[in-house]
Formats: C-alpha cells, sequence, structure tokens
C-alpha cells in the first residue's frame, strides 16, 4: 500500500512541482499546498484503479508510474508513464467522476497527493482559483478538438506524427529529442493503426527528415514546425513513391 505521511519539510519541493500543474502561480493555489500528503510506493504498488471513484490528484516526486488500461482478453495496454514533474487525477480531482485508466509504481516511488474533499472545502474559501482552473480547461479543450481533428484523418502518417509532436514542448520549434513512453505495438494501438502501417510512417519521417532513431524509444524531432505541419494534414513531405 505504501507509507502516507504529511508534506511538512517538503513544502518548498512540492511548491516546485505544483509550478508546472493546473494550480501554479495563485496565492490560492499555494497554500493548497499544505493540503497534500506524501506517499511513497515499492514497485508495483495500485495508485489508481480504472473506474474508481472518489476523486485525488497526485504529483510524481521520485520514481516512475505506469498508466494502463485492462483489455478485453486480459492484457494491460500502457496508455502513459508518469515521471518526476508529471501530474495525474485533475478530471476526477474536479467532479469526482472514475479515474479512465489505472496507475501503479513501477519503480521506488513518491507522490504528493490531494483529496476531493480536502479540495472542495479549499475552494469554497478561495474562489479566485476558479477562473484559473477555467482558463486551464479551456486549454485542454482545444487541445483535445486538434486531436480529434488528426484522428479523423485517413492514414498513418498525421496520426503517427501528431503522436511524436505531443511529446515536444509548444515552445520548441526545431530540433529537440524526445522519448516515447510505450512500446511501438503499443503506440500503434494508441492512435489507431496497424503496427506494419506505423512501422511503414515511420520510416517515412525519418526518410524525409523530420525525425532521427536514436534507439527503441528515442528520437530527436529534427524539425518540430514541420511535424506539426504534417499532425494537421498539411503536405510537408517529398512526393516520393514508397
Amino acid at each position: 500500500m505504501g507509507h502516507t505521511d504529511t508534506v511538512t519539510g517538503n513544502v518548498a519541493e512540492l511548491d516546485r512541482l505544483l509550478a508546472g500543474t493546473p494550480f501554479a502561480g495563485d496565492a490560492a493555489s499555494r497554500t493548497l499546498a499544505l493540503l497534500f500528503t506524501q506517499r511513497e510506493l515499492p514497485p508495483d504498488t495500485l495508485l489508481f484503479l480504472e473506474g474508481e471513484t472518489g476523486g485525488a490528484f497526485a504529483i510524481v516526486a521520485a520514481g516512475r508510474l505506469r498508466a494502463f488500461r485492462q483489455l478485453a482478453g486480459g492484457q494491460e495496454l500502457t496508455v502513459f508513464w508518469l515521471r518526476p514533474g508529471d501530474w495525474f487525477g485533475f478530471l476526477p480531482l474536479l467532479d469526482g467522476g472514475p479515474f479512465p485508466v489505472s496507475v501503479a509504481s513501477v519503480e521506488p516511488s513518491r507522490v504528493f497527493m490531494l483529496l476531493r474533499d480536502d479540495f472542495r472545502t479549499h475552494l469554497e474559501k478561495h474562489s479566485e482559483l476558479c477562473f484559473q482552473l477555467l482558463a486551464h480547461l479551456a486549454e485542454r479543450f482545444r487541445t483535445c478538438l486538434d486531436q480529434l481533428g488528426t484522428l479523423g484523418r485517413p492514414g498513418a502518417l498525421p496520426r503517427l506524427a501528431a503522436a511524436i509532436a505531443s511529446l515536444v514542448p509548444h515552445d520548441r520549434h526545431g530540433r529537440v529529442e524526445v522519448e516515447v513512453p510505450m512500446s511501438q505495438v503499443e503506440l500503434a494501438r494508441t492512435i489507431g493503426v496497424a503496427p506494419e502501417n506505423l512501422s511503414r510512417a515511420m520510416s517515412r519521417l525519418v526518410r524525409d527528415g523530420l525525425v532521427r532513431r536514436l534507439s527503441r524509444r528515442r528520437l530527436t524531432v529534427l524539425d518540430a514546425a514541420r511535424l506539426r505541419a504534417l499532425a494537421h494534414g498539411e503536405p510537408h513531405l517529398r512526393d516520393d513513391r514508397q
């Protein structure tokens, strides 16, 4: 189950981690840090269960966690990985709805957690925080609309371009190194294409100078702006025959 403790003595660390979350930058959100608890997680500890309700928000302080879904045949599909600075559970924190995926530690890890009941009490006293959270939700909604438009396009190429582009920070437009947080088979399932089509699309991106493969899961994006353009359906590749 892991060990739970207060954040006393770790407030400065939590403040730094909160800077990368929807709670960043507001005086009311800084007082929210005092409501977090700290959990130490041994490997293979389940933190959230898919479909579970109750609501909680977690920020990874150390270690690595895996978010996954249970498939009909009993297999597990890794959706994404969580590393220090990453966070999860924002929507269940707001609405008390079910967790969309399960989350478990894959190595000794440490997380800061905020329970929904504590968050609601805090929000009643600091209503100005609502506007900050609404702005974040609006930004996420726009991102989802962009992703839906990409998945509606035929072919593996724009879908793969969108998946890789999502790993690149928004303020980067040239060359940047990224890590794909899942296997090629899992990535193919995630973007809805056959593995062999994903492999051909990756070869095409390499051949056209948009990415360079460093290892099985590490890539150098050579031109982030062109990659994003391709993800949105713009023909930024050479029209050579396959």
